[in-house]
């Protein structure tokens, strides 16, 4: 009966960290995805000085965030987001709004991918 208990309790230990992962995954890449929302208006709009706050807050937050995605991804897989939207500062100005553009669709796919890595599994 000892045993059995044991197994139950490692079981929802496992089952409570899978949750807590599947749920942070989900919540970190749901706001980059946001905020590149809100970048891709502020550059129709042609709002490039709160584009490179918007960017800059992108930034700060996954900074913020970059152990949690560690914790459940491999640390490459957490990184590929990054290099998904370090280049979007290359582009915040009326010159290169359709290079912005292609940019970002890029960075999209790169949330899209870590997302999908992640939750693939469950």
């Amino acid at each position: 009966m000892r045993r059995f208990k044991i197994a139950c309790a490692l079981l929802t230990a496992i089952l409570l960290i899978s949750l807590a992962g599947c749920l942070s995954v989900d919540r970190i890449t749901a706001r980059m995805s946001s905020y590149l929302d809100t970048a891709e208006q502020q550059n129709q709009d042609g709002d490039y000085p709160a584009l490179a706050d918007t960017l800059k807050e992108l930034d700060d937050y996954y900074a913020s965030k970059e152990w949690v995605l560690a914790l459940f991804l491999r640390r490459d897989y957490a990184t590929s987001a990054l290099l998904g939207f370090s280049t979007l500062k290359s582009f915040d100005s009326e010159e290169y709004k359709t290079d912005f553009d292609a940019e970002l669709e890029r960075a999209r796919t790169h949330i899209a991918v870590t997302r999908h890595l992640f939750l693939s599994f469950f």
